[in-house]
């Protein structure tokens, strides 16, 4: 299989038993790809390197994995659900008596506390999407999403999906890092609009006396996403004059959104831009993006997620690498380099400072 698609230099057994092939240096993309389709046929799988002028390819037995536990998939998402219903419950039934007449003007609290859950859940729930469709199209074997319950004020920590194989190349790594957030970012952007678009409207007179009794308060940029100073800004509404909009209770739901697409798109070890750089910069370039990350996660006060993340990579069995594509010899698309550049917008357009 292998000679029929490579010019073949040499076959051995290497010293670990790992059946070894040397092959002529050419792009092996598309070959590889293929020989991956047919390795599998036989219950088995390969990897490509290069060492010095020519490619190596191992083969070896596909590692035998359990079943997919669907049961705790489903119980960690009911709980999520609940986790998020009762943030809302508080959120929702906090706010002074005096704010709510004008936030919920048009609408009951218990509505406004649907609309808040379906908000969060919606747009964790689409980012999860986007990474199962990639999965799905590159037919990459993962398990479905384990969504993480929090207690209140967020109500869940996200979600993730875990890989139990390795991705055939770059491309494919890339792909799964990007299509999360932004299916997130896309979710996050459309609850910002809802939420201009239906938020209530005051004269300045009556929102200086609800800022004096610190009732209101008055939020921009850093403390609040870029992403909602621009949809303000974006003239989706007309004011009349002497008015100002007072953002609804689904604000929350947007910096909820922003926050996880901005902590997801850090280039740090197997976060979701971990993977993005580590295709797209390769792995020296993925260590340097780390420190960068880390430094972004402690200057906007998110040293504690910074901490929990430094555990998380030191209990591993690589702690300064991402995930290492099967086909790691072979570069990025032209497209996926540009849409390296978007995440990067994303990025800035999500970050805030806690």
């Amino acid at each position: 299989m292998i000679e029929y698609r490579f010019n073949l230099l040499d076959a051995y057994v290497d010293t670990s038993g790992m059946a070894t092939f040397a092959v002529a240096q050419e792009p092996v993309k598309e070959k590889f790809q293929e020989l991956l389709h047919d390795l599998a046929n036989h219950n088995l799988m390969a990897r490509i390197q290069k060492v010095a002028d020519k490619l190596v390819i191992s083969v070896f037995p596909k590692p035998k994995l359990g079943q997919p536990r669907k049961v705790i998939n489903l119980i960690l998402f009911l709980a999520t659900v609940a986790t998020v219903s009762l943030a809302s419950y508080l959120y929702i039934f906090a706010i002074d008596p005096r704010v709510s007449a004008i936030l919920f003007a048009g609408s009951g609290s218990g509505q406004q506390m649907l609309v808040f859950s379906i908000s969060i859940l919606g747009i964790v729930g689409l980012h999860e999407t986007g990474h199962v469709l990639a999965v799905r199209h590159h037919k990459m074997d993962a398990t479905l999403p384990y969504f993480v319950p929090a207690p209140p004020p967020i109500g869940t920590f996200g979600a993730v999906i875990s890989l139990r194989g390795a991705p055939a190349n770059r491309d494919q790594l890339f792909d799964l890092g990007f299509s999360g957030p932004i299916a997130g970012f896309l979710a996050t952007l459309a609850v910002g609009i809802f939420m201009v678009m239906t938020a209530p409207m005051i004269g300045a007179e009556q929102l200086g006396a609800l800022m004096a009794e610190k009732l209101l308060v008055s939020t921009a940029w850093p403390n609040v996403p870029l992403l909602v100073e621009l949809i303000q800004q974006a003239g989706l509404r007309t004011l009349p004059q002497g008015y100002v909009m007072v953002l609804p209770s689904v604000f929350f739901a947007v910096q909820v959104g922003a926050l996880i697409t901005f902590l997801n798109l850090l280039p740090v070890w197997q976060l979701d831009g971990g993977h993005i750089s580590r295709a797209t910069l390769g792995d020296q370039g993925h260590k340097l993006g780390a420190f960068l990350g880390f430094a972004i996660l402690i200057a906007a006060g998110f040293w504690p997620f910074a901490v929990l993340l430094i555990i998380f990579m030191f209990a591993s069995r690589r702690p300064h690498q991402g995930v290492i594509p099967l086909d790691d010899v072979s570069p990025l698309s032209n497209l996926r380099r540009a849409l390296f550049a978007i995440s990067l917008v994303i990025l800035a357009l999500s970050f805030v400072i806690l």
